[in-house]
């Protein structure tokens, strides 16, 4: 099965992102800073979907946590103008964490409170599938490798691509991803950032916060190790098409951050990266902005 058959069948179409907050990764304090820094919940999200989604139409959450333990109970989630909200419940236990959407999804964390596989399920021509996603973390916390399968009415399945981070300086620097049958990139993201500026954020924006244009996307709200010191400034792109030609170009980033040094609003500028991919994951937004609790 090539990649792009292989990657549809974890990218499901995009009706609104919803969040979590098990822990803000992002919003802890990054051991290369010095400041203590106080986490901050969103209490709502509204965001354009990136480049090559199958949904680019904006969307709208609102999260409501548990005044007791602080973990997200549900949110409700909201497309374009006119479309109904959905209600997203989620569901603990021990270090599991279910939602109730129609892929019935289920994530592991780690004893950090980090996410270390997220499988989906669905059914497609009579056959079962659940998509998996496996993700390590290097010592200093950073995530390092996501490796994706699919398991086939109770098959394993052999994993089938992976996407490797590289950071420097306290900063996500690379995003590859990659065919493992072949060791191919297809896809690679280089991220250029203003190194006198700090800034926090409640989501792992570019690791890997916006993979997979899932239905739930509650990934950009997960734990999923540090996130990067410094303000994004630019973001330089190796893309592969279907007919092996390489587009290659960048976006520029604007960025606001709250007085707090939290990010309040990311847009990227630029323009749409053409073609026909020879995969479909797209970690890039192109607008994003967020509402913390006071």
């Amino acid at each position: 099965m090539s990649i792009k058959t292989t990657l549809k069948l974890i990218s499901k179409p995009l009706i609104a992102g919803i969040a979590i907050a098990i822990t803000f990764s992002s919003c802890k304090k990054d051991n290369q800073d010095p400041v203590d820094v106080i986490p901050l919940k969103v209490s709502s999200a509204t965001y354009q979907w990136g480049e090559l989604a199958i949904n680019k139409k904006e969307g709208y959450d609102v999260v409501k946590y548990n005044p007791g333990t602080g973990k997200i109970d549900s949110v409700i989630a909201t497309g374009p103008t006119g479309s109904v909200p959905v209600t997203v419940v989620f569901s603990y236990a021990g270090n599991k964490l279910s939602l109730n959407t129609a892929f019935q999804d289920e994530y592991e964390l780690d004893n950090n409170g980090r996410v270390i596989t997220h499988i989906t399920h669905e059914v497609q021509h009579g056959n079962e599938i659940a998509s998996i996603q496996r993700y390590t973390y290097d010592a200093n916390g950073y995530l390092n490798k996501v490796t994706m399968s699919s398991n086939f009415n109770s098959t394993v399945g052999t994993p089938f691509s992976e996407i490797n981070y590289t950071v420097k300086n306290g900063n996500y620097t690379r995003f590859a991803l990659s065919n493992i049958a072949d060791g191919k990139v297809t896809r690679e993201y280089n991220f250029d950032y203003n190194t006198s500026r700090t800034a926090y954020s409640p989501a792992s924006l570019f690791a890997p916060g916006f993979a997979n244009n899932t239905l739930s996307n509650i990934d950009k709200y997960l734990n999923f190790g540090k996130g990067s010191k410094n303000l994004l400034k630019a973001v330089n792109y190796r893309v592969i098409n279907l007919d092996n030609t390489l587009v290659i170009g960048s976006f520029d980033a604007a960025v606001q951050v709250n007085a707090a040094n939290y990010l309040t609003g990311l847009s990227l500028s630029g323009t749409a990266i053409s073609g026909m991919p020879s995969d479909n994951l797209s970690p890039l937004p192109r607008r994003v902005s967020f509402v913390y609790q006071q």
